[in-house]
């Protein structure tokens, strides 16, 4: 799903002819297992709850100009974007989205049974029979207001004392799943609570697969030396579909040998024949090559070094749209 197909799929939630409507749901930590509850709330509160969502939504992305949308395997430094979830491993924790896509019909939360100490997050379900997103959103402790406080709210022309915990929803959310496309809009949670880093590990390791495949290092223990950093399992992880991992290593032995930036730098064996990383300097550097960030200019014929990129086709494709 491009940007232009995510974009004109939400619209349809945002016409009032379509019917849609909004169901919350508590997710909860109990006892080490993952529960879904239903949140019966009254009807104009539920209404309020649609609607603060699907602002977000109409300010957030569609008309958000500025808004930029890649592949999460594509993550890179930039600010106002929001992910495509493209990678076939998925953290197991996500699948709450699936679930209650498939079996709204939950349990309902009982204050008697059910507290609101092991609220972990919350699902929203907008749309209508035929069409429904689910969005997620993680609760952090901040959001809830504990009666074991004072906590004064207004009543009538007094403030008068909460008798009851509550908690505090903003209109953001931090995943959406819509037909069968997850979308991510906050990464830090989906890798500080969703184990997503064990998937960036993964995938660097498939790559690692990959280059001693293509037989370029010398010795592969060179680039798994570094693979335990975060930072670095990530850059493997997005050169994972390099194309340079198609290219003949003497093609790419001789393109280092003429580059400015890449001669002296990166080392190879005695007969020449494969790349030796035997420097710190030389393993960032094979990284950005990896990453095709090493450009020629056919106008200046000059060389360029882009860490941040778009594919020529894919500019030609969102001009025409």
């Amino acid at each position: 799903m491009n940007k232009e197909q995510l974009l004109a799929r939400l619209k349809y939630f945002l016409d009032p002819k379509n019917g849609i409507g909004a169901t919350l749901y508590f997710v909860l930590n109990q006892e080490g297992e993952t529960i879904i509850r239903f949140a019966d709330i009254e009807n104009e509160a539920k209404k309020e709850l649609k609607e603060r969502f699907l602002e977000y939504i109409t300010d957030k992305l569609i008309n958000n100009e500025e808004l930029y949308y890649q592949n999460i395997s594509d993550a890179d430094d930039r600010k106002n974007v929001v992910y495509r979830y493209d990678i076939e491993e998925r953290p197991a924790s996500l699948n709450i989205l699936n679930d209650i896509l498939l079996n709204e019909d939950q349990p309902h939360f009982l204050f008697n049974q059910n507290s609101f100490t092991n609220l972990q997050g919350y699902l929203i379900t907008i749309g209508n029979e035929g069409n429904k997103i689910a969005l997620y959103k993680k609760h952090h402790p901040v959001n809830l207001l504990k009666r074991d406080r004072f906590l004064l709210i207004p009543s009538n022309q007094r403030l008068v004392q909460l008798q009851d915990d509550a908690i505090a929803i903003d209109r953001s959310f931090d995943f959406m799943l819509l037909d069968d496309n997850l979308i991510v809009l906050k990464l830090s949670i989906l890798e500080r609570f969703f184990g997503f880093e064990e998937v960036i590990r993964n995938q660097a390791q498939n790559t690692i697969s990959l280059i001693k495949a293509n037989e370029l290092l010398e010795d592969i223990e060179q680039i798994n030396e570094i693979a335990h950093s975060m930072a670095t399992a990530r850059k493997l992880m997005k050169v994972r579909n390099s194309p340079v991992l198609n290219v003949p290593v003497n093609s790419v032995i001789n393109f280092i040998r003429n580059h400015p930036e890449l001669t002296g730098k990166i080392n190879f064996n005695e007969d020449g024949t494969k790349i030796s990383l035997d420097t710190g300097v030389s393993k960032r550097l094979f990284l950005k090559l990896l990453n095709d960030d090493y450009l020629f200019s056919q106008l200046t014929e000059l060389q360029y070094d882009s860490h941040t990129k778009d594919k020529l086709l894919d500019i030609k494709n969102q001009n025409e749209n």
